[in-house]
């Protein structure tokens, strides 16, 4: 676009149209007149003139006004000295787009895929249009500005059919997808967290509960069957020999459930010492029916035991005792209400090393908490637990017992009654 030729009239109460008019202006690409260079001359003259003075000068704000439909007249008043001048160039329409567009869109790669629209309108009309770019007849992306003044009369619409995919694109939403991605597992992550701390409190709470019920229940029995000693009430030595009897049972469960807590924590701070020895396994199961006769005649079970001969494993006796004895009393407290009191013991080979099933005739376990009946502190939920009560730390005792022997402990229901705690030992622990 060629260089607009600046314009700087007197004016002497003239009316603004008329400074506008004619040959005072230049038009762009065009040439000037006579009167322009003549009143350029007499502009440059005033002001030469006011160059050694000292001087007021008002200058306004650049305005536009539409000469014709192909010309706009951009210009300023200045007033020196009382004297009123407008200063300003015309501008070609249609060559002032086609600059623009030239100049800051037509190279760049946003003209491959979009389309630029630059009108201009005054007075509600519009005069001039170019479009520029790609064709986009159905955009779906769509741009508008209109410019503030002085160009208030241009505006500009950025039109686009489908932005391109690139690779810096493909990039950023794959990162994106990561950073979510990895957000979301640790938001997942935390609430997994959080709940199973919940939990695992809630059942620490209920473990103090269990073992304060636990504790309270043998100890109330063994000093109420004292007084009744004290005061007589055994009429006969029978009678006060199933005193006798019961306080012995009693003082059993109760060293039990303490040793159990105690050897829970030991495990729990790795200060649990073990003598382990290759052996088999019938001095075990003899200290279990000596320590448990008792116990299984009260409550009216049978305790079967089928050791097949010559099957051996690497293990600490006393801590075999007490897993056998763990196990045969939860099938006793929960299966008192059964038909078939009977428990049975099988000792032989499986693979590398000894297998142990410990079987009843009870009520099972449900099918969902087969997994979980070893977790520290679980308790299955039901009628049949919250009657027989518990600590919740009796097969979370025997696990643990038995990965210390780098052996493993699963449970399953048999096909009838009862369930199956099955024990695998290896050779060497």
């Amino acid at each position: 676009m060629p260089a607009p030729q600046p314009v700087l009239e007197a004016e002497d109460n003239v009316a603004a149209d008329e400074v506008l008019a004619g040959s005072s202006m230049a038009g762009a690409g065009g040439k000037g007149s006579e009167g322009e260079s003549a009143s350029s001359a007499s502009a440059e003259g005033a002001l030469d003139r006011f160059s050694s003075e000292s001087f007021k000068v008002e200058i306004d704000p650049i305005q536009s006004v539409f000469i014709d439909s192909q010309r706009i007249f951009l210009y300023r008043r200045i007033v020196l000295k009382g004297q009123v001048y407008r200063q300003g160039f015309l501008i070609d329409q249609s060559i002032f787009l086609k600059h623009i567009s030239e100049k800051f869109f037509d190279d760049q790669p946003l003209a491959n895929f979009a389309m630029l629209g630059l009108s201009i309108s005054g007075n509600g009309e519009e005069s001039t249009r170019i479009s520029r770019g790609a064709d986009s007849s159905n955009p779906e992306f769509t741009m508008k500005r209109r410019f503030p003044r002085p160009f208030s009369f241009l505006e500009a619409r950025l039109l686009c059919d489908e932005l391109p995919k690139s690779k810096g694109r493909r990039v950023l939403v794959g990162m994106l997808v990561l950073v979510g991605g990895v957000v979301l597992v640790g938001l997942f992550s935390i609430y997994y967290s959080a709940r199973a701390i919940v939990i695992y409190s809630e059942r620490r709470s209920d473990f103090v509960s269990s073992v304060t019920h636990e504790l309270k229940t043998p100890l109330t029995n063994i000093r109420m069957y004292i007084e009744m000693l004290e005061q007589g009430i055994a009429a006969t030595p029978e009678r006060e020999q199933d005193y006798f009897e019961i306080l012995s049972t009693e003082t059993s469960r109760l060293s039990r459930l303490i040793h159990n807590v105690l050897e829970y924590s030991k495990l729990e701070k790795k200060q649990k010492f073990m003598e382990v020895k290759h052996s088999d396994f019938v001095e075990v199961i003899n200290e279990v029916k000596s320590l448990m006769g008792v116990k299984l005649a009260s409550e009216g079970f049978k305790l079967e035991t089928n050791i097949q001969d010559g099957v051996t494993a690497t293990f600490d006796s006393e801590v075999m005792v007490q897993v056998l004895m763990n196990l045969i009393d939860n099938s006793i407290k929960f299966g008192k209400s059964s038909s078939e009191k009977l428990i049975t013991i099988t000792i032989a080979e499986r693979g590398a090393g000894a297998g142990i099933d410990v079987s009843d005739k009870g009520p099972g376990i449900p099918p969902k908490a087969l997994k979980k009946v070893f977790d520290d502190f679980f308790r299955v939920e039901g009628s049949l637990t919250r009657t027989t009560g518990g600590t919740g730390i009796g097969l979370a005792l025997v696990k643990k017992y038995i990965e210390a022997h780098n052996g493993t402990v699963t449970a399953l229901n048999n096909e009838g009654q009862g369930c199956t705690i099955s024990i695998h030992l290896p050779l060497n622990s």
